[in-house]
């Protein structure tokens, strides 16, 4: 197959001259086509991006030939062309700005003949395929990096896997071949929520490759996206490394990646690290270990590395804690059927004692459970002829689904405290006042509010202490408590400021007591709300 060459020059007559004397002194190209200036030629390589060589004039009208090298440079092509400059004697200066920008090569146009041109049209060729096999070589590396991590992937789904079947083997002997058999370990990174951008996973991908790379002399690194909100890193290690060694490194480059992707996505991540052991059969193992280590931040929280240690074993035996379960189970029905409001949060707090005890790194099965006692508790409503949509009327439906989307421990139960204490009012309605329900960051924040109210307390701030955007925990306060929050915390320092006004305090002692650092500015807030002044308001109360 042929090279292809592209001639640029304003004179028709010569790119005529050069046309032949191409034809005669090389076999190796055909020419793709001919333009009469830079900025023309510029159009068509973007169109055409499988030219290979441009010879350009330097001097040109519109865009010159060093203009032209320069806008090549800016521009990224599929495929980047070699650039030869045609010269007159007098241009040696643009000739030596031309190589500066990257020219492969000149030829003195006075001088133009085939025996002229053909040694700087064979040396072109081999630059080319050399690109070409470079190019080969890249493109194997690539091939044979998706390979091992396709095995990989295929060991981190299979529940077990025989190291003899024939469709896996040959691929087994490709990882061990590049990834060694010693010191081997896996980390598992866990997103607190899904990716749903193809952009943000190569982002991702790039980060970790570009962090672990960087240790490529100490150890090997082998990173594969699991899912939407799961990258899996394998390493492999010197076998003269100690354990501590490895554990030092893998905890360098795993903190810093961590610290690089929190930069570039607002979302929290845990990394679950496995044991460190010897041979290829053991990667399925070390990953389910990872996975398990991720899943802690259920209990403790995200942005941490959770390493073996972390791990805890059930300090209940099975026998035991099942007879437990289900007599902690029948007592909060008989609970619940109680208008006491007290026993039934006794009894729902000795539960999650039992699950903790039972589950102590199984965020699922503890999810299980508690959506099943969510389902029993349901039955007794139906008695009083209330559906399950209408158990619903201020809960999001179905409660279990999102029982079940939960992240954290907390918020599991908290939900499930929810849905019980709203059943609890269905069933006994007038034993208990009407109470808001609301989702743990919108009830964080209004905490935090009551708390800090004589504070100068900003939305910006307790989005970032609760976890979640700005703009997100503003629409959802407002949503879930029916003011924005500026009303909020205005409605509140006044209705402090009331209570301060009424014991006879100051004006500007009240200010500053509900937050307001102008005395001024706190009588127009406090007229505009109650339609009298703080100092009216405090004498009808005297």
């Amino acid at each position: 197959m042929k090279f292809k060459a592209l001639i640029v020059d304003d004179e028709p007559l010569a790119r005529l001259a050069l046309r032949e004397y191409i034809s005669i002194a090389s076999t190796d190209f055909e020419i793709a086509g001919e333009a009469g200036d830079g900025k023309e030629a510029l159009n068509m390589l973007k169109i055409h991006q499988d030219v290979d060589l441009v010879l350009a004039d330097i001097q040109m009208p519109n865009m010159n030939g060093v203009e032209l090298l320069e806008a090549l440079n800016n521009t990224t092509f599929s495929n980047q062309p070699l650039t030869i400059m045609l010269s007159a004697y007098g241009d040696y200066s643009f000739v030596r700005d031309s190589f500066v920008l990257g020219a492969f090569d000149y030829i003195v146009k006075a001088k133009l003949d085939e025996t002229y041109i053909a040694p700087v049209l064979t040396k072109t060729v081999d630059e080319l395929k050399r690109r070409q096999s470079s190019s080969k070589t890249v493109s194997t590396l690539e091939d044979v990096e998706a390979s091992i991590c396709s095995v990989l992937h295929r060991l981190c789904l299979s529940d077990s896997l025989e190291v003899t079947d024939d469709d896996i083997t040959p691929s087994l002997e490709l990882v061990r071949k590049h990834m060694g058999e010693k010191n081997l370990e896996v980390a598992l990174l866990r997103l607190s929520d899904t990716v749903q951008f193809e952009d943000s996973h190569r982002m991702i991908m790039q980060t970790i490759r570009t962090v672990t790379n960087r240790s490529r002399s100490e150890g090997i690194c082998k990173v594969c996206r699991y899912d939407d909100r799961h990258y899996v890193l394998f390493f492999s290690f010197p076998e003269q490394c100690s354990i501590i060694a490895i554990r030092r490194l893998t905890d360098i480059i795993l903190s810093e990646v961590s610290m690089r992707l929190k930069q570039f996505i607002n979302l929290k991540l845990s990394m679950g690290i496995s044991d460190i052991v010897d041979g290829h059969q053991q990667w399925n193992r070390l990953f389910r270990q990872a996975e398990r280590l991720a899943g802690l931040s259920f209990y403790q929280g995200y942005n941490r590395l959770y390493y073996p240690e972390a791990e805890r074993r059930p300090s209940i035996k099975e026998s035991d804690w099942k007879e437990a379960w289900y007599l902690a189970r029948t007592e909060m029905l008989k609970s619940l059927s109680d208008p006491d409001l007290m026993k039934w949060q006794e009894v729902y707090e000795h539960c999650c004692s039992l699950l903790i005890q039972r589950y102590p790194c199984s965020p699922e099965l503890i999810k299980s459970d508690v959506v099943d006692m969510t389902w029993e508790a349901s039955a007794l409503i139906y008695q009083k002829g209330v559906s399950w949509e209408k158990l619903h009327d201020k809960l999001p439906y179905p409660i279990t689904d999102h029982i079940y989307k939960q992240e954290t421990w907390e918020n599991t139960v908290h939900w499930c405290r929810l849905f019980l204490e709203h059943l609890h009012q269905k069933l006994h309605p007038k034993d208990q006042p009407k109470e808001c329900f609301l989702s743990p960051v919108v009830a964080k924040t209004k905490e935090l509010i009551e708390k800090n109210f004589n504070e100068d307390v900003h939305l910006s701030n307790i989005s970032q202490i609760v976890g979640v955007s700005e703009s997100y925990l503003s629409k959802q306060f407002s949503k879930e408590i029916g003011v924005n929050f500026i009303q909020f915390l205005t409605n509140l320092r006044i209705e402090k400021a009331k209570k301060a006004l009424e014991s006879g305090m100051k004006i500007y002692e009240v200010s500053e007591q509900v937050g307001y650092v102008n005395p001024e500015h706190f009588s127009r807030i406090f007229k505009k709300i109650t339609g009298i002044s703080p100092l009216a308001y405090r004498r009808e109360n005297e």
